[in-house]
């Protein structure tokens, strides 16, 4: 199997896992974030978490076609400048992040949109190639 599959698929069924997580459990999610929020090295966490996955996407899912293996690599891209943006402003998660009722909608949207993502990652890197 191909690195950028192998890729593809991790990311599918991540995704998919923590897209149902979102969506079920955005209290739980909502409680875990909201700290981060109010820490001075928020960003850095966050950053840490996120830079990682952006790199492994970046180095072995760099997909530039037209079609659905270029969802993985625009979300590795992704994932890459947010951790930099917050590893040289630390507090820029703040004005992204809610702080109020508003996080559990938010999570559960996130998770909306993990899920669908999910699934058409799966279904190209599973059953289209």
């Amino acid at each position: 199997m191909q690195i950028d599959v192998f890729i593809a698929r991790w990311i599918a069924v991540f995704w998919l896992i923590s897209g149902l997580s979102h969506v079920l459990h955005p209290a739980k999610w909502g409680a875990l974030l909201r700290p981060l929020r109010e820490r001075e090295t928020g960003g850095f966490i966050l950053a840490a978490m996120s830079l990682p996955l952006g790199l492994t996407i970046i180095l072995g899912h760099n997909t530039w076609v037209w079609g659905l293996p270029v969802i993985v690599t625009v979300a590795g891209w992704m994932g890459m400048l947010k951790s930099v943006i917050y590893l040289l402003f630390p507090r820029a998660h703040v004005r992204v992040m809610p702080s109020d009722a508003r996080m559990a909608k938010g999570i559960r949207i996130v998770g909306g949109v993990m899920l669908v993502l999910g699934a058409l990652t799966a279904y190209d890197s599973f059953y289209r190639r």
